[in-house]
């Protein structure tokens, strides 16, 4: 049975409605109201369950602005046209025919044939219908014909108006329309119902955008865990951009104070809409499982030596192995950035990477194995490889044997493992699927003729990013820096140039202001600190996190990065 509301906008059509026999599938209610008033009666109608309603002319067009049910529009029938000029076939005044087009155009067309002589003028919005009437007065017309709008506005302007009515071939065509609407209505419906059944049931939290930064719709997941104001940050919305323009995924994080997100953004087949995937969640006090970086830049291999020269001749050779790559290099010596070079030589910005801390215990591998499928394409980095414990070396080499072939794998080490394999400390067959193509680092003090370019992208770096004036080192300042043997390479370097373009006034760095700044350093030929004998291990221990804390400014994360530790472990070992 279709539950139907009838909303008439004259009392003659609710009459024809009642003489006209009701369709056994159809239950007809019954509403005599016009324009503004019929708006509250379809708003309360669709509250009711009403399945449809139908109603006339301008009535119908209002109503359907506002109700998200089917509406029928009852249509002006040939029947109807006849009906009406039959009324005025005696008249001797000057007929015009006002409305829309949905009326004129078919009575225009009678009009010529029956040879009527009758004006017939179309108006585009309500607003049209006043000043029309005004000017068909002007021009000698008595009698207007139209429908309910164009009735009351010729009263107000002393033209007789006569209506339009709508007979019961009209009323019986309408019930055949809102048949065929309701039956497709009920179809899109189902499939509708379907459709947020199944984004409801999805086991992660999922919400729709648009590309108009709207919210579509999302899941009861999304909305029971999360918080709109903490995942759809301005990053987010540039995934989202970025995802429309690749027309792939894309990946990121967000952070918040306390908690961060792991999010996938994905162009839908309609390309104005998006959808997006909360992947996992983190506790951002803690250290990450795991990173991705999405849409990572292009990192120069920069340096005047044999060594920069020989990285950045060979470096689209790592990049387009398909085998996995070990960078072996001591701390600082920038792995991280000739991963990342490789990277981007291979995928571009087109692919993210997603990097895991070997020495944190609390890898979800699963999670992981989950994430890096559904990326399919990228790279996958190890960082400090010599830190995973034998479980989580057996638990990399599983997740390498399902690997997606398109994954570039590249495990950064701080010293070569061939003594720990030798003495069964790491797992033999883990290390020959890493390290197949080795790319040894030298240490900056192999690297002494770099040390000029790095000082110079170092100061170019920090007066973009904090806008400091200084612009250079003079000579003397430049040997001198040259005298030391950098045991944290360029991390340490880049400390110290962070240091001086602080403290410095002046446009270029004085030798005496270097030598005040490094006055905490030892020279190359310094003899080597003894480590005391009346000092506990526990002692020691904070000595140096303590000294490193001040070398990193108190960063905890910089510090317990040099230190080989997570975070939580540094401030457990700052409070015992």
């Amino acid at each position: 049975m279709i539950k139907t509301l009838f909303i008439a906008p004259y009392t003659g059509l609710a009459e024809t409605v009642k003489k006209t026999d009701v369709p056994n599938d159809f239950d007809i209610d019954i509403e005599i109201a016009n324009l503004e008033d019929a708006i509250e009666i379809a708003r309360r109608a669709e509250k009711d369950g009403y399945d449809l309603i139908i109603s006339r002319g301008g009535t119908a067009s209002m109503i359907q602005e506002v109700v998200s049910i089917p509406v029928i529009h009852i249509d002006i029938s040939g029947y109807d046209m006849l009906r009406v000029f039959t009324f005025i076939r005696e008249m001797n005044n000057k007929v015009a025919l006002v409305g829309f087009e949905n009326i004129t155009r078919g009575a225009g067309t009678l009009c010529n044939i029956m040879e009527y002589d009758v004006r017939v003028v179309t108006v585009k919005n309500g607003n049209d219908v006043s000043s029309t009437l005004e000017k068909l007065k002007k021009q000698g017309f008595t009698v207007v014909l139209g429908d309910t709008i164009t009735i009351q506005e010729a009263e107000k302007v002393g033209l007789r108006g006569i209506l339009i009515t709508s007979g019961k071939e009209a009323v019986m065509d309408a019930y055949d329309e809102a048949r065929r609407l309701n039956r497709l209505f009920k179809g899109a419906t189902e499939q509708v119902d379907k459709y947020h059944h199944i984004l409801q049931s999805m086991p992660f939290p999922f919400v729709l955008v648009s590309n108009e930064k709207k919210i579509l719709d999302k899941n009861r997941l999304f909305t029971n865990q999360l918080f709109l104001d903490d995942v759809m940050t301005s990053g987010v919305w540039r995934l989202v951009k970025r995802a429309f323009e690749s027309g792939h995924s894309e990946w990121g994080e967000v952070e918040k104070e306390t908690i961060g997100y792991v999010v996938q953004v994905f162009p839908m087949v309609e390309k104005s809409i998006a959808g997006i995937i909360i992947h996992s969640s983190f506790n951002t006090l803690d250290k990450k499982k795991f990173q991705i970086h999405n849409c990572p830049v292009n990192l120069p291999i920069i340096g005047e030596s044999r060594q920069a020269a020989a990285l950045r001749n060979n470096l689209n050779k790592y990049a387009l192995t398909d085998e996995a790559i070990m960078i072996v290099g001591e701390p600082g010596t920038g792995k991280n950035t000739v991963a990342q070079a490789i990277h981007f030589e291979r995928f571009g910005q087109d692919y993210p990477i997603v990097s895991v801390e070997g020495s944190n215990n609390d890898l979800d591998w699963e999670e992981l194995n989950r994430l890096i499928y559904k990326i399919q394409k990228g790279t996958f980095v190890i960082k400090n490889l010599e830190g995973l414990s034998h479980q989580a070396q057996h638990q990399l080499l599983e997740l390498l044997n399902q690997m997606p072939k398109k994954i570039k794998v590249i495990s950064l080490v701080n010293y070569s493992l061939d003594s720990k394999v030798q003495k069964g400390n790491f797992h033999i067959d883990l290390y020959e699927r890493l390290s197949r193509y080795p790319l040894h680092l030298a240490p900056l003090r192999e690297r002494k003729e770099d040390i000029a370019t790095f000082v110079g992208h170092f100061l170019s770096d920090f007066h973009t990013e904090s806008g400091h004036e200084t612009l250079g080192m003079k000579k003397e300042a430049m040997d001198y820096l040259k005298q030391f043997d950098w045991p944290g390479n360029f991390n340490q370097l880049k400390n110290v140039i962070n240091e001086l373009s602080l403290t410095t006034s002046d446009f270029y760095i004085e030798l005496n202001h270097l030598k005040e700044v490094l006055s905490h350093l030892e020279r190359r030929d310094a003899p080597i600190d003894v480590v005391p004998s009346n000092r506990t291990l526990g002692e020691i221990e904070q000595e140096i996190i303590k000294k490193v804390l001040k070398e990193e400014n108190h960063n905890q994360t910089k510090a317990a990065k040099r230190l080989g530790i997570n975070r939580t472990t540094l401030w457990r070992k700052l409070n015992t």
